[in-house]
């Protein structure tokens, strides 16, 4: 009769334990997910932007790289010495050795290269009037993160602070205009020069990977010459679709 009694219990407490793990299953929240389209636009005047010369020379980013994932940073640490991949992004627009470094930690799945004009046949950097654009598929919880070259400059590149959150708190994707988000940094891996007419610039040096080294850390430019607003030359757009 103990026997009876005790399978009776047990029968019980499974089917309760059972029906608790049934209703977390239903409860459970399920994750929305969106493909994304990027657009990023080199919108500055054909004419060139003003040097510090006042000469003018023409704005250019270089071909870069994007990650999707949890993480708020992932190209660099503000404050720090940049590593190899990246001072080749920011001093060469080569964003290889970092897509490399990276594919262990992210997958190819949530990573990519943009570096082919919307319409060219052929790689090459952004040049004014012309866009990049790349789609990706996150979910909630998910983060954007970018990084390209100021292509008339010796390491300086664009960059967010923290990469950009995908969905809003009520699940929503993110739709709209995402320019703010990209500031201007100095790798701190080789000493500035004015930009669009330095002779160690990656359009005007000799080889790549030349020019005198620094030993600075990443940090946001300053360096006393001018630079234009980045919504001035740049138009970075997200799209849910």
């Amino acid at each position: 009769m103990l026997k009876q009694k005790l399978f009776a219990g047990f029968t019980v407490m499974t089917a309760l334990f059972l029906g608790v793990q049934a209703n977390s299953f239903a409860f459970a929240k399920v994750k929305k997910e969106a493909t994304f389209k990027v657009r990023i636009e080199n919108i500055s005047n054909a004419y060139g932007v003003a040097g510090q010369d006042g000469a003018k020379y023409p704005f250019a980013l270089s071909p870069g790289l994007f990650i999707v994932n949890h993480k708020k940073q992932y190209f660099f640490d503000e404050g720090k010495k940049a590593d190899t991949a990246l001072e080749l992004q920011a001093e060469d627009g080569n964003p290889e050795s970092l897509s490399k470094k990276l594919l262990t930690r992210v997958g190819s799945f949530y990573m990519g290269v943009f570096n082919t004009p919307v319409g060219a046949a052929m790689p090459g950097p952004l040049l004014p009037g012309n866009s990049y654009e790349f789609t990706f598929q996150g979910s909630e919880g998910m983060r954007l993160n970018l990084i390209a070259m100021y292509g008339q400059s010796n390491d300086l590149f664009y960059s967010p602070r923290q990469a950009i959150d995908l969905f809003d708190k009520g699940g929503n994707p993110l739709s709209g205009d995402i320019t703010d988000s990209l500031l201007l940094w100095d790798a701190g891996t080789e000493v500035n020069q004015a930009p669009g007419v330095g002779d160690e610039q990656a359009p005007r040096q000799k080889t790549a990977n030349t020019g005198k080294a620094e030993n600075g850390v990443v940090q946001l430019v300053k360096d006393g010459f001018s630079y234009p607003n980045t919504k001035d030359v740049l138009r970075v757009t997200i799209t849910a679709q």
